[in-house]
């Protein structure tokens, strides 16, 4: 990584995820203390050049070489103890090929730098987050494993990644052991050796060895400022603002500028370039930018810009309406057109996305999903591991192997490799889930009614079951195409996107028909390729029946020319006859009423074609479970 000048700029302001990545590399390379970065929707194509930028900043900060090659290690599913403590060793001896053990790459026996690389933290195996657990952050180590003793200070740095909707399937006490978190779902590496950019002569500075490392004095504003950021973000203990004070000191150290011999001092200011690094500042709470610090970029997103979100924010309008006047108004007709595309930050920008999951296990256990097999026995699910095999079905060869060879020399050490019962081994497999719940969100038929107590029991059956959910939105508000229904999968309600979805604001169109065709589709998939086949599917539909958009419309992305009457409500029942005949034995279905007059019969008429019951959606009662009522309604 060259050294070539470059524009000194504030590396949180701006879109440029390189920049702000390149930024929190260097002050884990700075800050003993920063040992983990955990990057959130990173594309995993350019992981490789984001770890060779690490290790490149490791390398310079220890002094070596820019040539050298930095130890890295790789941390998936299939990790074990063996792979991360002790590793095998062969040797010539007397009686020919023999195998010892030595220490593993996280023993600590290395003398440089290290990087320990995780690609998907959702998917680490219960060993690699054991010793993520053990190693980031501890003063010292001590492992005595197969005859091997050691103790050290742990000194390697971990990068990993993972998608921000997969934090909810993470442990808090895993997480808190990454100070740096980052969302970085836009980034683009440049081509060449400097993939994230070239240092800046202070950073370059601030990491060579032979700088004096100068002590960073703190002023009595920056314990206050970094309180005052965390206000927003309560967990459980300090681990968040010791590495957002943390940062803010490593930011304060590539400043540099300090008298000669004299002390750096970390200010409030500092703490405000942390936030806006990791993107911890709320637009609820924008502060003015300090006296000397640079100006924004031109085309940079400000901190006080408006939430499309948020209630009461304005939405930029097309087709010549004037600013500040609503696009839609339910007791007003308005011509049916293609609504703006909105451009803007996505909600990934936060460093803690598990503060914002759903549903949590406050009222109920989970339970283990059922496993299910059609035919001849075949492996199924992820490898999450491995184990002592039961049988000879879905065997690990490379591990059954390597345990055959630690006790070659017991077994004659000549020869070709002899493999006993005892040295099989077999994957571990995580189960799939085998219930789906499938949402239909009808946004434009909320007004000022609040869902969540009606969706609450579908979403703690789905969670206490481990069913993936389907959601499937119509009539959203800043939809890219407001003709078609959008639609996303979670691995369980804790995602946060089912949260956003759930307070979401209406739109104009109702794509009614889309949105039960799209919800069709995903069941057929589910039903049919599945490898485990689910045994019960759940499809929640909210809305009042009052679909705008007929398909043909949808389908094609166009706008009708004259009077659509009733197209988008007979389109909606035809595909609501077609769901009905995938068959009530495992589907079941259920239309929530929001009731908005003066059409009230168009969710029964919905219910009807679907098969199942209505459940009122304003009246319900509370601690009443609206699907039993419904079931209990249409056996009646």
């Amino acid at each position: 990584m060259s050294g070539r000048p470059v524009q000194t700029q504030d590396p949180g302001e701006g879109d440029d995820d390189s920049l702000r990545l390149l930024a929190a590399l260097v002050c884990s390379a700075l800050e003993p203390s920063l040992t983990g970065v955990l990057l959130f929707d990173c594309p995993p194509q350019h992981l490789a050049s984001v770890r060779e930028a690490f290790a490149q900043v490791l390398g310079r900060a220890a002094g070596h070489p820019s040539g050298l090659t930095v130890p890295q290690t790789v941390l998936d599913a299939a990790t074990v103890d063996e792979d991360l403590w002790v590793r095998p060793r062969a040797h010539r001896g007397p009686g020919g090929i023999e195998f010892t053990f030595g220490p593993g790459p996280l023993a600590g026996t290395g003398k440089g730098p290290q990087v320990v690389v995780v690609p998907d933290l959702a998917r680490l195996s219960v060993p690699g987050m054991r010793a993520a657990v053990q190693l980031l952050g501890a003063d010292t180590a001590t492992l005595e494993h197969s005859g091997i003793r050691n103790r050290w200070r742990p000194h390697a740095r971990w990068l990993a990644c993972c998608r921000s909707e997969d934090a909810e399937l993470i442990p808090p006490h895993l997480l808190d052991r990454f100070p740096v978190r980052l969302a970085v779902p836009g980034l683009q590496p440049r081509p060449g050796p400097d993939p994230l950019g070239s240092l800046p002569p202070e950073w370059s500075a601030a990491l060579d060895p032979a700088t004096p490392r100068t002590r960073v004095t703190l002023t009595d504003s920056f314990a206050p400022a970094v309180l005052q950021h965390l206000e927003d973000h309560e967990s459980d203990g300090h681990r968040r603002a010791l590495a957002l004070a943390r940062i803010a000191r490593a930011l304060a150290r590539l400043d540099g500028g300090a008298p000669l011999g004299g002390p750096l001092r970390g200010t409030a200011a500092h703490v405000g370039r942390a936030a806006r690094l990791i993107r911890l500042r709320t637009v609820d709470r924008s502060e003015p930018p300090p006296e000397g610090s640079p100006e924004p970029q031109v085309g940079a997103r400000p901190d006080t810009a408006p939430d499309p979100l948020r209630p009461g924010s304005v939405r930029p309008s097309g087709g010549g309406t004037e600013p500040g006047i609503p696009v839609h108004d339910p007791q007003s007709e308005v011509p049916l057109g293609l609504g703006p595309v909105t451009e803007g930050r996505p909600a990934t920008g936060n460093p803690y996305p598990e503060d914002n999951a759903g549903p949590g296990p406050d009222r109920a256990a989970l339970r283990a999903p059922a496993r299910r097999t059609a035919g001849a026995r075949a492996a199924r699910g992820p490898v999450v591991g491995v184990r002592r095999a039961r049988d000879l079905w879905d065997l690990a060869p490379s591990r059954t192997a390597m345990e055959a060879a630690k006790y070659r020399a017991h077994r004659g050490g000549s020869g070709p490799l002899q493999i006993y019962p005892q040295d099989l081994r077999g994957y571990v497999r995580a189960p799939e889930p085998v219930r789906v719940l499938t949402l239909l969100l009808d946004h434009t038929c909320r007004g000022d009614w609040d869902w969540s107590a009606t969706l609450e029991p579908f979403l703690h059956w789905a969670y206490v079951t481990r069913a993936s959910v389907q959601v499937v939105e119509v009539g959203g508000e800043g939809e890219a195409n407001e003709l078609r229904a959008g639609a996303f999968t979670a691995r369980s309600t804790r995602d946060p996107r089912i949260a956003a979805a759930l307070a979401r604001g209406p739109g104009r169109a109702t794509p009614l028909a889309d949105g039960l065709d799209r919800a069709g589709h995903a069941l057929r998939r589910a039903f049919r390729h599945h490898r485990a086949g689910p045994v019960e599917a759940l499809l929640v539909v909210v809305t009042d029946g009052r679909g705008n958009v007929p398909l043909a419309v949808s389908r094609s992305g166009v706008p009708s020319r004259g009077p659509v009457q009733r197209a988008g409500v007979d389109d909606a029942l035809a595909v609501a006859g077609r769901i009905r005949a995938l068959g009530r034995s495992r589907l079941h279905s259920v239309v929530v009423d929001p009731g908005r007059h003066p059409y009230t019969r168009l969710p029964a008429m919905l219910a009807e074609a679907l098969g199942c019951g209505v459940v009122a959606g304003r009246t319900a009662p509370a601690g009443r479970n609206p699907w039993t009522a419904s079931q209990g309604a249409k056996r009646g």
